[in-house]
């Protein structure tokens, strides 16, 4: 995460935060040094000229990445979404959503708001260029480069596979049919791959891959295409794992304790609640969770640190002497499962985590690593 965040914070555009990922800065020096030459020999009356175009070409490009990510950020937000922030970086940006609860609809809307964006803008340039004074000069070249970029920028991304923007369509397009997200996100993957092979095996068919600039660009966007396929399919192989799995069918037994009792009165409660099992449900101890005067969940007993209190002191010391606390997170609905499951067990990174049922009532207590046992099959 602290990799994601690294960069140069921009501040806040309509309240997200942007950051420029220091990875920018070595796609800004690629494309003056590939962009230079080529300017040079176009437009050999702007001489040095050419190398102003170039960064400001990378400039440009960098504020219309900003604008496709603010229409997603934006557009996700209409939709209730959380947004996180704003990265660009070496091959465009990406934002970053909180905790999502979706539908197909609105993740395909959400996604084609970037390449609106793109198109609108290469369409009002397109129009621009139509009524400026075709004579070479700096603005122009900067108008004519930037016109092109997006409106190639706005019609890559809506090509039918991940991780492009038109693949989200397809993954919600597949999802909305079957029922199942992942599912969606097979068939996006494995297009968007497909897409990654065809892009190189038409820039060696038409031979664009004798122009230096344009063989590094299919290059490293292939790639990019490839391993964001790829990282697609592994999170659909574990989010395949989820579905359907709730918080509760999880969860292990847990005794309630009231916060403010005895380890000798928490000991009685614990052999009360196994001596209430039903025949065959096994004898492992339950989990002792300890409540507040509202029946909200406080702490865990540690049993490594209960253990440890003989017996002859076990009703003078309090329960909160050898309780974890519960950190901000650790308590989870009973009935979050799939994708926000995981992405509620990571955001918080704990050993443990309070299951509660209808109510908030403690319901189990959620084992860290039987999630993780789960999602390695």
């Amino acid at each position: 995460m602290s990799g994601e965040r690294a960069g140069v914070p921009l501040g806040r555009i309509g309240g997200v935060p942007v950051t420029l990922s220091w990875s920018w800065f070595v796609i800004a020096a690629v494309t003056v040094l590939l962009y230079t030459p080529v300017l040079l020999r176009a437009y050999p009356e702007l001489g040095a000229l050419n190398y102003a175009a170039s960064l400001g070409f990378a400039l440009t490009l960098a504020l219309s990445v900003l604008l496709h990510e603010l229409a997603h950020a934006w557009t996700g937000r209409a939709f209730g979404w959380p947004t996180g922030r704003i990265v660009l970086s070496l091959l465009g940006g990406h934002t970053h959503f909180g905790d999502v609860r979706t539908t197909p609809l609105a993740s395909a809307v959400v996604s084609l708001a970037g390449p609106a964006v793109n198109l609108a803008l290469g369409l009002a340039g397109w129009a621009l260029l139509r009524t400026a004074d075709p004579a070479p000069s700096l603005g122009w070249v900067l108008l004519d480069l930037t016109t092109w970029a997006n409106l190639i920028v706005g019609l890559f991304n809506v090509l039918p596979g991940l991780p492009l923007d038109g693949g989200r369509v397809v993954e919600s397009a597949v999802w909305a049919l079957t029922g199942r997200e992942h599912r969606g996100t097979v068939v996006a993957a494995w297009a968007g791959r497909a897409l990654s092979v065809l892009l190189l095996a038409g820039t060696a068919a038409t031979g664009l891959w004798r122009q230096t600039p344009a063989l590094v660009l299919v290059v490293l966007i292939a790639a990019f295409m490839w391993q964001g396929a790829g990282a697609s399919l592994r999170s659909a192989r574990i989010l395949s794992r989820l579905h359907g799995v709730s918080a509760t069918a999880l969860a292990e037994p847990a005794v309630t304790v009231p916060h403010d009792a005895s380890l000798a009165r928490t000991d009685q409660l614990v052999v009360s609640h196994l001596a209430g099992r039903h025949p065959g449900t096994g004898g492992a101890v339950p989990h002792v969770v300890a409540v507040d005067t509202g029946g909200r969940p406080v702490g865990l007993l540690v049993p490594a640190a209960a253990d440890a209190v003989p017996d002859d002191r076990r009703a003078g010391t309090p329960l909160g002497a050898v309780l974890e606390r519960l950190p901000e997170g650790a308590v989870l609905p009973g009935e979050l499962q799939g994708e926000a499951l995981l992405r509620a067990v990571a955001r918080t990174d704990h050993p443990r985590y309070v299951v509660t049922g209808p109510g908030g009532a403690p319901a189990g207590v959620l084992r860290s690593a039987a999630l993780e046992r789960l999602l390695a099959g």
